[in-house]
């Protein structure tokens, strides 16, 4: 009993550590300038709604570093994607088939046009307040 509360003590730590924070890192996100004011926006990992939400982070964030305070999506694009990663275990480098493990990995990919202010008519995402809830909700730090 003494080993079980110890183990957990010790484990406890690494489990909490493993949060969206984690996740929201550059290796999971990419962006691509398609004109002055269109980016392509894509963000892999988490499941269905955090992906579109972090996402849409990013989407925020690039919005306002570029000097723009709207975004309106012109394009949504979600799925799966297959990333294959060699195996860690040092008995596999001697495997004669030697095939990767696959993870399958979700994705969401926006298109959005920046804007210096809300459309008339239309609809936009305010990137302040998008970055700003966002960031609370998952508890992302700067």
């Amino acid at each position: 009993m003494f080993l079980r509360v110890i183990c957990l003590i010790l484990f406890l730590p690494l489990v909490v550590g493993c949060g969206v924070t984690s996740l929201y890192d550059s290796a999971n996100y990419s962006e691509t300038r398609l004109g002055v004011n269109l980016l392509r926006v894509t963000f892999r990992g988490g499941e269905p709604p955090l992906a579109g939400e972090l996402c849409l982070l990013r989407c925020a964030e690039l919005c306002r570093e570029a000097g723009y305070s709207h975004f309106e999506v012109v394009d949504s694009e979600t799925g799966n994607s297959l990333d294959g990663f060699a195996s860690p275990y040092p008995f596999h480098r001697h495997y004669h088939l030697d095939e990767p493990f696959v993870q399958d990995r979700p994705y969401v990919t926006k298109t959005i046009r920046l804007r210096k202010d809300h459309p008339e008519g239309g609809f936009a995402y305010d990137a302040r307040e998008i970055e700003g809830s966002l960031r609370r909700k998952y508890e992302i730090k700067k």
